[in-house]
């Protein structure tokens, strides 16, 4: 009892793992978000305005798998500290640059890449600094973050945009990426761990990353067309824009919520972590069957199971990737996140085509196979990973 009153979570180490992949995904948030405002004001198309979207993740996976070996050998803040502000640096360009589309285009690219850049780090300084008892909590509420820009950029909306205009939101993602650079801690000031330092050796294998990468991107694919399509598909079946609209600061809370809560029952269960999130996108499945149903009163559980359990998921797979890669965990995340990344191009690319060119009711059954498959695919790079280990 009195080690567990001594691993007490550094609460300083939360803000900076949140704040920074908060401050890494807003671009591309605020972008869909402010989607109606940026198009009128560069005269897009709805094709333009999903390509922007689109190159931002597809950018990430540049840097994703690269930087993971450099927040190793320098504990990750580093790479905060430049991503934060690098971040802060494109999203400046946007507000006051960005007067067309070939111009926003290049930045978000840019800033995608900063974004693929910085989660790794992020896991890194997190594994580095939080005790192992309290890791899974800790990873919750890091990839809580992810909801936590949605909402932001949902409020820029009616607070920011439809006020001063929509540039100074981006204006106020810079100044929030100076402000975090300039107070994150250097390497030498985040506390390591000895049982972290001291983790058990193990061997490195690509082929159980690359699965699990191809876990990630089906059950994100399926989950970000989620994203992109819910409130449209809602207003179709008779939901008013107003309400469609708050389904996903509805989704938002339920994926927040469930993030948090898998990681502080992974510290208690302390196994079987990819057996557990493959059962998540099993159960969130039945969320986008749920959907291709089209009746309107199942939209609203739906939306809670397909938040929640398909896409509630992630930090707890993050924090099994760096338990089970105790000494590769950047590397190791990198390549994982890559698949995130790539699901978040095509899922929504592939939803739309089959929506717009069958049904969207197709287009949901596909997004709870691809969840389906995903769980399965999660299943057997856990069984690599046992098979690594008992080698």
């Amino acid at each position: 009892m009195e080690q567990r009153q001594v691993e007490k979570i550094s609460v300083p180490t939360l803000i900076f793992a949140i704040s920074s992949t908060t401050v890494a995904t807003l671009p591309v948030f605020l972008t869909g978000a402010l989607g109606v405002q940026i198009s009128r004001s560069l005269e897009l198309q709805p094709s333009k305005l999903g390509l922007l979207i689109g190159a931002f993740f597809a950018s990430a996976t540049l840097s994703s798998v690269t930087s993971g070996k450099i927040s190793e050998n320098h504990g990750g803040t580093l790479i905060m500290r430049l991503g934060v502000l690098s971040t802060a640096m494109w999203t400046l360009a946007i507000f006051f640059f960005a007067h067309s589309f070939f111009w926003f285009l290049t930045f978000l690219i840019f800033a995608g890449i900063t974004n693929g850049a910085i989660q790794p780090a992020v896991n890194v300084y997190v594994a580095n600094a939080i005790p192992r008892s309290r890791q899974g909590f800790a990873f919750g509420m890091k990839q809580a973050a992810i909801p936590v820009s949605t909402l932001l950029s949902g409020l820029a909306v009616p607070l920011i945009a439809l006020t001063l205009g929509w540039r100074y939101a981006y204006l106020g993602t810079a100044l929030l990426g100076v402000l975090l650079a300039l107070t994150l801690p250097k390497n030498a000031k985040v506390a390591r761990y000895k049982e972290n330092v001291t983790a058990p050796t193990r061997s490195y294998k690509i082929l159980p990353l690359v699965v699990l990468a191809a876990a990630m991107a089906l059950g994100a694919g399926a989950a970000n067309a989620l994203g992109a399509f819910l409130v449209e598909d809602a207003v179709r079946i008779g939901w008013t824009p107003a309400n469609a609209g708050l389904l996903v600061v509805l989704g938002s809370l339920a994926g927040m919520i469930s993030r948090v809560i898998n990681g502080h029952l992974a510290d208690k269960r302390g196994g079987r972590h990819f057996v557990v999130t493959a059962q998540m996108v099993l159960l969130g499945s039945l969320g986008y069957f749920m959907l291709a149903l089209h009746i309107s009163y199942l939209i609203l559980p739906a939306t809670i199971i397909s938040y929640g359990l398909g896409w509630g998921w992630n930090g707890l797979f993050n924090y099994a990737v760096v338990k089970t890669h105790p000494q590769s965990m950047g590397r190791a995340t990198g390549t994982t996140q890559s698949g995130a990344y790539i699901g978040s191009v095509l899922g929504p690319i592939l939803f739309g085509f089959v929506a717009q060119h069958y049904s969207f009711n197709l287009a949901w059954y596909l997004a709870a196979a691809s969840a389906v498959i995903s769980a399965a695919t999660m299943v057997i790079g856990r069984h690599l990973i046992v098979l690594r280990d008992a080698s």
